[in-house]
């Protein structure tokens, strides 16, 4: 657990509108332990019924081999961007439905840290929302995404990620012989779904990731969250929904957030596998609308294209993921007891790989 952070009287007094003054009483509780290097963690803070979210970021080498920051701004993960994308406005000035949290203060300090003092979001997170909600997020990308779409400037700021994608997938890239092996096809908690292992159709999926790639390269460039996850998304009505976590922001393809937000959903025990195809087209749907509504009048192929090729690119390491935890025996996979992890993640290999073969017909 990480401990307790600092709580400097300045950045109290700045925050809590008490100029000068720290206030009586403030209580701390820790809403997230830090699995990326950059964030050294993240606590509520409150002063009577005012409350804040502190949010510490730190370069660090340690944390998750997958997730370790960089101190070059063209990093993948540049540990100060989202304090950048903050400082800019750029954050405040997004247009549509979807917004991200007001921030109270940026606050350097003498360690090289620097403390991000946000808004406590209180709306319900898409953890707990049923499929609709999903399309009406969608929506919101759409509308800030179609404004950048259509014409408006992605900022030129070297801060900001670009080919992000590629770069993601470096950390991801092994395990891919293990579609070969049949034995562990055949492993008890597999064999049952798995007549026929799709050996083949997994290795076409990850030899045409650079023809998936490619593709998003040629569509429209927009402002890309770039890690659309349930668990960074909050809305409870259906004016807006706000957005967490910008650590990744930067220029992207249409169609890579909404991409990226489905499979996460099922992969992370969100939304049950019965509904996968049907979480897809609400969000296709959605986002297509939401591109209209601020103007952008390209085809829904497009859309589709964008989705499609993301996922298809993005997720050919789940299936050598699962193989392995499986042939080394684990007894869990992503925090879960692996035979009720396989319940969620083995009916998507059949969806990713019906995306794949989208992506292909869309080019």
């Amino acid at each position: 657990m990480a401990t307790d952070p600092e709580l400097p009287d300045t950045e109290l007094a700045a925050v809590f509108a008490t100029p000068g003054v720290r206030p009586a009483q403030v209580l701390v509780e820790q809403v997230y332990e830090p699995v990326a290097s950059a964030s050294s963690g993240i606590w509520r803070v409150s002063s009577g019924s005012n409350t804040a979210i502190l949010k510490l970021v730190a370069h660090s080498r340690g944390g998750h081999p997958n997730w370790r920051s960089g101190e070059d701004s063209a990093h993948w993960y540049y540990w100060r961007r989202e304090v950048l994308a903050y400082e800019s406005g750029l954050l405040e000035s997004l247009a549509g439905g979807l917004r991200a949290p007001t921030c109270r203060l940026v606050a350097p300090r003498a360690d090289g840290s620097v403390a991000l003092w946000l808004e406590d979001v209180r709306a319900p997170p898409a953890t707990t929302w049923p499929v609709a909600r999903y399309g009406i997020a969608a929506r919101h990308l759409g509308q800030m995404q179609g404004e950048f779409a259509s014409g408006r400037e992605i900022p030129d700021a070297d801060w900001l990620s670009r080919d992000w994608l590629r770069s993601y997938l470096l950390q991801r890239d092994g395990d891919l012989a293990l579609v070969d092996r049949t034995g562990v096809w055949k492993h008890p908690l597999l064999g049952s779904r798995f007549a026929q292992p799709p050996t083949e159709r997994l290795r076409a999926m990850r030899r045409d990731q650079p023809r998936f790639l490619a593709a998003l390269d040629a569509l429209p460039r927009t402002l890309c969250h770039l890690d659309l996850h349930p668990a960074n998304l909050f809305g409870g009505n259906d004016d807006t929904t706000t957005a967490i976590d910008w650590s990744f922001v930067g220029a992207g393809a249409i169609g890579e957030d909404a991409g990226n937000l489905v499979p996460d959903a099922v992969l992370d025990f969100h939304v049950a596998p019965a509904h996968l195809d049907d979480l897809y087209e609400t969000v296709a749907e959605g986002y297509a609308s939401g591109l209209r509504d601020a103007g952008w009048h390209g085809p829904d192929t497009s859309v589709r294209l964008g989705m499609a090729a993301t996922i298809a690119a993005k997720y050919a390491w789940i299936a050598p993921a699962m193989l392995r935890a499986l042939s080394e025996d684990r007894a869990d996979l992503n925090r879960r007891a692996i035979a009720e992890s396989l319940e969620w993640w083995a009916p998507t290999i059949a969806f990713l790989l019906d995306r794949a073969d989208e992506a292909r017909a869309l080019t």
